[in-house]
């Protein structure tokens, strides 16, 4: 009897720290996935810069239009990116906390957060950029997409303390026996 309670005992031990080492796979895969995609936010921001710069200050509305429908195209590529890191961090805010580790929840927290603000810096920058793409007159189109530059800023600041983040946490969780014994 007392080597089936072994036996027992040893199996849950077992199972349980699969599991907790299957939990940690997720969330890493996860945050991997959200730091990929804030660097996609971060890498597209930074591409449309020149564009957004000639479309700000250039004195012929055609050359400013052109330009603007670059930035349209490129800065709804970040917000859809951005939208889907969200996603991606919650998610692996919610199995960080089945992974155990409070550094790792600590910074998945960080990087949902970032990755909200980016989200929500990116949709305000596409709408003025939507904005500037309807102006009638090259004096309101600059002045949109002044706005959308100085928000572009708070996207890109926002997207890389989001990939940081992500990358912190998807490194402070490790699968020694320590964590898979929860020793929160």
């Amino acid at each position: 009897m007392i080597k089936i309670k072994a036996y027992l005992k040893v199996s849950v031990l077992f199972f349980t720290s699969y599991y907790a080492q299957a939990q940690c796979e997720v969330f890493k895969s996860e945050i991997t996935d959200v730091q990929h995609y804030m660097l996609q936010v971060s890498q597209l921001t930074d591409s449309l810069r020149t564009s957004a710069e000639t479309a700000s200050y250039d004195a012929k509305l055609s050359t400013a239009r052109t330009n603007t429908k670059t930035v349209m195209l490129l800065m709804g590529q970040a917000v859809t990116a951005a939208e889907e890191a969200v996603v991606l961090a919650s998610e692996a805010q919610y199995d960080s906390e089945s992974c155990g580790l409070e550094e790792a929840i600590s910074y998945t927290i960080d990087a949902e957060r970032n990755a909200i603000d980016a989200r929500d810096f990116a949709s305000e920058a596409f709408e003025n950029v939507k904005s500037a793409s309807k102006s009638k007159n090259l004096g309101n189109l600059q002045f949109h997409m002044r706005k959308a530059q100085r928000v572009l800023r708070e996207v890109r600041n926002s997207a890389d303390a989001s990939a940081y983040a992500a990358e912190i946490a998807h490194y402070s969780c490790s699968h020694d026996m320590d964590h898979t014994m929860g020793d929160k």
